[in-house]
């Protein structure tokens, strides 16, 4: 398999059908979100899914905004989340209970046992919207094809590898019949079943060019420009601080009798924030010191 070095979301089209496509392909920006934590192996791979299913997903929904994948359950792992903004900014995490045994393989669904997919638009300026499936399928890709059946009603298929090192996925999608550029009654059928012979090692291991001719070497392909990805958080001092605030004056008084000060650090960057007695006590609306 090659080394490659990328981080990156492609689109592509079929001239003669309906059918979209998109392949995305990080290293960089995947191996900055797993290092933040000292992940098992399996959890560096199932992170890794969630961290190219919000690549693809980001770049199909189109708004000024953050847009996230997040899945809660009841087994050992009891969280999975990751966000990409319109900048293409990637962050993510997984929170698991370390005290028990992880084993070497696991499924998405017997990770987060009785659990629920959410997939959340958040426009900077606008309603936010969420959609909520049940963790029905093994795997996160069956997830989200289940969420685009429910949601918009459009034929989707979702490939998804990670290895701790690289993480890619593949994205096809049927559009409304009016909006075919030909009368190819049988693309779907046959395009999603080339896809399926798609290896783990290929999706991690080819370029987007590549990859597509290894699969469609038959097929009128029109393939758009890349767009880069990268990690980036949206945490900061101001943000952190408001958190903070929503916490109530009663408890802030409280930690910072206890510490003080209010120390807070970021889950997705490892940024750490710290709040003194002063700022916080002006805040609060405290003419004297808290002690």
């Amino acid at each position: 398999m090659n080394n490659l070095t990328i981080n990156e979301i492609q689109r592509f089209s079929f001239d003669s059908s309906n059918v979209r496509g998109e392949r995305v392909l990080l290293n960089k920006a995947y191996q900055e979100i797993i290092k933040r934590k000292d992940y098992p192996l399996v959890l560096e791979k199932l992170l890794g899914e969630f961290v190219a299913a919000i690549a693809l997903l980001r770049d199909i929904v189109k708004i000024d905004g953050v847009l996230t994948i997040q899945a809660k359950g009841n087994g050992f792992l009891s969280t999975l989340m990751t966000e990409c903004d319109e900048h293409q900014n990637l962050r993510g995490i997984a929170q698991w209970d370390d005290s028990q045994v992880v084993p070497d393989v696991i499924s998405l669904k017997e990770a987060l046992k009785g659990g629920y997919l959410a997939i959340t638009i958040q426009p900077r300026n606008g309603q936010r919207y969420q959609g909520i499936v049940e963790l029905v399928g093994d795997t996160l890709s069956e997830c989200l094809e289940q969420y685009f059946s429910q949601s918009e009603q459009l034929p989707s298929r979702v490939w998804l590898a990670a290895n701790g090192a690289q993480c890619g996925g593949l994205f096809l999608q049927r559009l409304p019949d009016e909006q075919a550029k030909a009368n190819d009654e049988d693309a779907w059928e046959r395009l999603t079943h080339l896809a399926s012979t798609v290896k783990e090692e290929e999706l991690l291991g080819l370029e987007t060019g590549e990859l597509l001719h290894r699969l469609y070497h038959e097929e009128e392909i029109r393939l758009y420009e890349a767009k880069s990805m990268q990690f980036g958080c949206s945490c900061s001092r101001q943000r952190t601080l408001d958190a903070i605030m929503s916490l109530g004056s009663e408890e802030i008084r409280e930690v910072l009798i206890e510490q003080g000060s209010v120390k807070v650090d970021c889950q997705f960057c490892a940024e750490e924030y710290e709040f003194f007695e002063s700022e916080l006590a002006e805040l609060l609306g405290d003419e004297a010191k808290i002690h």
